[in-house]
Order: C-alpha cells, then structure tokens, then sequence
C-alpha cells in the first residue's frame, strides 16, 4: 500500500503456488508428507486426489501468472494474492470417471 500510495508506479503482489512438479519434490526427507509414509513423493499422483484439476501444475503455469501480473494487462493490480493451485483452495471436486 505504501508504493501504491506514493505513486511511483511499484505495484506488489505475490504468487501462491499448488503442487507443481518441479524437482523439489526430490528433496523432501521420506515421511514429510501427512501420515508419515515413507514412500517418495510424487507430485502427479498426490495432483490427482489433491487438486480439483487433478494434474499437477508446471513451472510454466506459474511463469505464465508471474509474467501477467508483471504485464501491462495487470496495470490496475496490486496488493494482489494470485493463487495458481488447480483449484485446491476453492474445495473439493467431485470426480467423475
């Protein structure tokens, strides 16, 4: 609020990914996910139960929402949370087979 005040042009906001599939998914120690399993952690299967869209996200899917809001089309956007997460934060989906 304070640089949108000050009329400098700065707008701020932030970028709140879901489950992306990135290799940081490799780092995570065994039994860091809930319930304590020891299994490695997939991102694309944890994807299908846990996200509405049931795929897990790409690093270009975050890329695109980052180079929106630092595009002229985001030009009255600011103080913003874009939240690029398949639909996790909206609740649960029902899936049909």
């Amino acid at each position: 609020m304070e640089c949108a005040g000050a009329g400098d042009g700065i707008r701020v906001s932030s970028v709140h990914p879901g489950i992306i599939a990135t290799p940081i998914w490799n780092k995570l120690p065994p039994g860091a996910m809930p319930g304590g399993r020891n299994a490695p952690i997939d991102p694309h299967e944890l994807a299908k139960t846990g996200a509405p869209l049931g795929r897990a996200g790409t690093a270009q899917d975050i890329a695109n929402g980052v180079l929106f809001l630092a595009s002229d089309q985001s030009s009255y956007i600011t103080g913003a949370a874009l939240v690029i997460d398949g639909g996790i934060m909206a609740g649960a989906a029902v899936r049909r087979t």
